[in-house]
């Protein structure tokens, strides 16, 4: 098996690839010492990036405690890089193959991992995908957690029935205000799926206003 040697990785949860420029302050990088790398066909890639996989016992076998970290005495039991030489990710499975998360790269530390593949040999890894359901939604982390917030903070004033809240938000997004109560709910979710726009990095703000005021 091939390795690659001194990397930082940032393993975010397995729902959404999170990019080097979108790190930050508050992640918990893992400085790598070593850790296996296998190059893979582009097709498989992208199920390695996105989608919900679960990776056959016999290539587990081959990476078991082989990922190193530089903290003393430490490792990650089953983990490595897939890399089809336009990309790298890092994967990390539990002990029955499935994902529980994944890491890009530093560009730099990329293209030099992108370098060094050329002189490996292409693998099939066995595998399964259990759900495509991750996709590329072309929204940045912050914005993502503003929508996750945002559903929860809808959620939560639907099932206190506070009308009122649920009736200013509803006009601050659409402007008129409507007397069903579920409608609004409902269509504030559901436009917060296909619309994210600057009306909801605005109600953000507002949300989390109202609650420093408190």
């Amino acid at each position: 098996m091939m390795y690659i040697y001194d990397l930082l990785l940032n393993f975010q949860d397995k729902e959404r690839l999170v990019e080097f420029f979108e790190w930050s302050k508050q992640d918990v990088l893992e400085h790598v010492k070593k850790i296996p790398i296998v190059r893979v066909p582009s097709i498989d890639m992208d199920n390695f990036c996105f989608a919900d996989i679960k990776i056959d016992s016999s290539f587990l076998d081959k990476i078991q405690g082989k990922t190193l970290l530089y903290k003393k005495k430490k490792s990650i039991f089953y983990a490595c890089l897939f890399c089809d030489l336009n990309r790298v990710v890092a994967v990390e499975f539990s002990n029955h193959g499935e994902v529980l998360a994944r890491s890009c790269l530093l560009l730099d530390e990329e293209c030099e991992v992108l370098d060094s593949s050329k002189l490996f040999e292409e693998e099939i890894i066995p595998y399964k995908v259990l759900n495509k359901t991750s996709s590329f939604t072309f929204l940045t982390r912050e914005e993502e957690f503003q929508r996750k917030y945002l559903k929860q903070e809808l959620i939560s004033i639907f099932k206190n029935n506070d009308i009122d809240k649920l009736t200013y938000l509803y006009e601050e997004v659409f402007g008129k205000d409507s007397h069903d109560v579920n409608y609004k709910y409902c269509r504030l979710m559901q436009d917060l799926d296909y619309h994210f726009d600057f009306r909801y990095r605005k109600l953000f703000q507002i949300v989390r206003l109202s609650y420093s005021k408190k």
